[in-house]
């Protein structure tokens, strides 16, 4: 980490922080992850994920340097900082903001799945803003390849690794529920509630009351004057059966955009 001088400290996780850095030398500004080697499956993970990916709704990785005590990962520096400190600023967004944050979060779940590739951790503090307001994905320790998935089942990893749960569609609560595109879309349609409302769809003080709330609580309502392809769009995304849940094709053509998105070829196997 010789060639970068380290700045303030911009995001925080349970395991990491996130530093503004630059180059020695250069103009040229990064974000520098800096994780604890107890966390090292995860971001090696994370490692192995990003640097195959290339796509300009996902955060750019350059390299990744070992200390003593540490793992540091070298990634595009986004001065608009992460989704949820917006909301948690703003309390909630418009529908035409909602509109622009989801064309560029739903251009990178599409990438993303064309390769093969289940997120798995959607969640405002993993979209980040530029300086332009596009959104950029991050925070990728938990994303898998369906090959992986179907050697092993989400069922058989611990909760931790199953995702954010208030972010976790019904399936993953069940024996035998496993990460899928489907999975993917559940996540989605909880991000674009919060962004209206301010908060998750469902939510609960205690492990077992919110995951009891997402398999058999009714969706809530949108409260206020929303326009009915948003509901619709809503709706269709948190739909508790992941075999009645929206996918690509419908996504992609849904009413709510106003411009549709050129679809993709599905990774299938």
């Amino acid at each position: 980490m010789n060639h970068y001088h380290i700045y303030e400290a911009i995001g925080k996780g349970k395991c990491s922080t996130v530093y503004k850095g630059r180059k020695k030398k250069t103009i040229e500004y990064f974000a520098i992850k800096s994780a604890d080697k107890s966390d090292r499956n995860k971001v090696l993970q994370e490692v192995r994920v990003l640097h195959t990916l290339d796509h300009p709704n996902v955060l750019k990785f350059y390299s990744w340097y070992e200390t003593s005590a540490h793992l540091w990962l070298v990634l595009e520096y986004c001065v608009g900082g992460d989704l949820l400190t917006l909301l948690q600023q703003d309390g909630k967004l418009p529908e035409d903001s909602i509109h622009d944050l989801a064309c560029g979060i739903v251009r990178a779940l599409q990438y993303l799945h064309s390769k093969g590739i289940i997120y798995g951790d959607l969640k405002p503090s993993n979209i980040l803003l530029d300086e332009n307001g596009h959104t950029k994905l991050c925070g990728f320790g938990l994303a898998r390849k369906l090959s992986d998935i179907s050697i092993t089942p989400s069922s058989q990893l611990p909760q931790a690794k199953r995702g954010t749960p208030c972010y976790m569609a019904p399936e993953l609560f069940l024996d035998g529920g496993v990460h899928s595109y489907a999975s993917d879309f559940w996540a989605l349609g909880c991000v674009l509630y919060e962004c209206y409302t301010g908060r998750p769809p469902f939510v609960g003080k205690e492990f077992t009351q919110l995951a009891k709330s997402i398999l058999s609580d009714s969706n809530p309502v949108l409260p206020g004057t929303t326009s009915s392809p948003f509901v619709n769009l809503i709706n269709s995304l948190l739909i508790k059966d992941p075999a009645e849940r929206i996918q690509w094709s419908e996504l992609c053509s849904h009413a709510f955009w106003r411009s549709k998105f050129a679809p993709l070829p599905l990774y299938l196997s």
